[in-house]
């Protein structure tokens, strides 16, 4: 699987959504740091990446309850092309997104508590499914 990593702190937080089937979708974004010092004229410059995360299912539910601007976070996942044409023009607007599969607090500067959620749907099922193969044997 091919995953990237992006460290930055939260600059901006969407609407939490719900498509049709319930599902959460919470869409947030992270503001990373590409700076660099410049030698020659003794001033740092500035190169600020504004990267769009989105996050779903139980994921969301919990990124959504924790998340607040200016948290420093490392979120995990896949950069998609998220590309559109507008009407009537003729050159596609280029952006990206970043389908979050995991998101993790920074505790350089901060504390935190955690508290473990109940199972998810998927592992449900696993363990009712590894129940169900012992029982057989």
């Amino acid at each position: 699987m091919n995953e990237i990593s992006f460290t930055g702190n939260v600059s901006k937080i969407h609407e939490t959504r719900h498509k049709g089937n319930g599902e959460t979708i919470f869409s947030f974004d992270l503001a990373v740091e590409n700076g660099y010092w410049d030698k020659t004229r003794e001033k740092w410059i500035s190169r600020t990446r504004f990267q769009p995360v989105v996050t779903f299912r139980e994921l969301a539910v919990n990124v959504a309850q924790t998340l607040k601007v200016g948290m420093a976070v490392t979120v995990t996942g896949l950069l998609l092309d998220d590309s559109f044409t507008p009407n009537g023009a003729q050159y596609a607007v280029r952006r990206d997104k970043l389908e979050a599969t995991d998101v993790a607090i920074s505790l350089r500067r901060a504390t935190a508590v955690v508290t473990k959620t109940g199972k998810s749907r998927e592992e449900e099922g696993r363990e009712h499914n590894r129940q169900q193969l012992t029982t057989a044997a």
